[in-house]
């Protein structure tokens, strides 16, 4: 069967959420049983309107990931490493070790990503100290972290990183579309993969499984977090 571009993010999230629901059985009925015992994660900016529209369907509650890769210096649109919200860095060994870095390069370009994820905080109107809140809000819970596709996969290695610190029962990743090399990759670190989109290509774009593909602005992001009945900030707390 020949597959079908998503119209939006928000439809690609419902059409994971039914994709789930159909391959993960054991999963679904959790879901559809214990919601409470599920915390989805949005890497933004692209991820977020896909996990608004994957919560919708069976009443979650997201929170946003931040995750900024370490822009090489002399080289910003390519990266050497991620910074998570929490402050994990993880870096991309094999190719810093192709780079020319002296330490200190390496030491500013890292400082840089976490001042641009504080400033991100501060956007979205959260604690820069989160280790409290995540311990409390992961541990012995299900975690999905969703995104709007994959690509070399790094930024969400960074994220399943982060999240591991907090002993979550189980961490889940739901993508829209993904390269078959990247779904390997990341398959061991993870408890399970939802991606109903999965291509085994030299050549890979996210943007070619999306009907209208664009950058999604911050001011989008806003707009949606504001509004949302399952984002956890507009929330007291999540139930135990």
């Amino acid at each position: 069967m020949k597959f079908k571009r998503y119209e939006s993010r928000v439809k690609a999230g419902e059409i994971m959420a039914e994709y789930v629901k159909n391959r993960g059985l054991v999963i679904k009925d959790l879901l559809l049983e214990s919601p409470t015992q599920f915390l989805c994660f949005a890497i933004p900016n692209g991820g977020v309107p896909v996990t608004e529209g994957f919560c919708s369907k069976y009443n979650l509650n997201y929170d946003i990931l931040i995750v900024r890769k370490i822009k090489i210096p002399y080289n910003t649109e390519a990266g050497f490493g991620a910074v998570t919200t929490d402050g994990t860095v993880l870096i991309n060994e094999p190719l810093l070790n192709q780079l020319t870095l002296s330490k200190k390069e390496i030491h500013d370009s890292i400082n840089l990503t976490k001042k641009e994820i504080s400033d991100r905080l501060k956007l979205y109107n959260k604690e820069l100290n989160l280790e409290e809140f995540y311990l409390e809000k992961i541990q012995n819970r299900y975690i999905f972290i969703l995104d709007d596709g994959l690509a070399s996969g790094f930024t969400m290695l960074a994220a399943i990183s982060m999240l591991k610190k907090y002993h979550p029962l189980k961490i889940f990743i739901a993508v829209p579309t993904a390269p078959l090399r990247t779904v390997k990759k990341i398959k061991p670190k993870i408890d399970k993969i939802f991606c109903p989109n999965i291509r085994d290509a030299m050549w890979f774009a996210v943007a070619d499984a999306y009907r209208n593909w664009y950058d999604v602005p911050e001011s989008e992001v806003l707009k949606i977090i504001n509004s949302s009945k399952y984002y956890i900030s507009n929330l007291k707390k999540i139930s135990h």
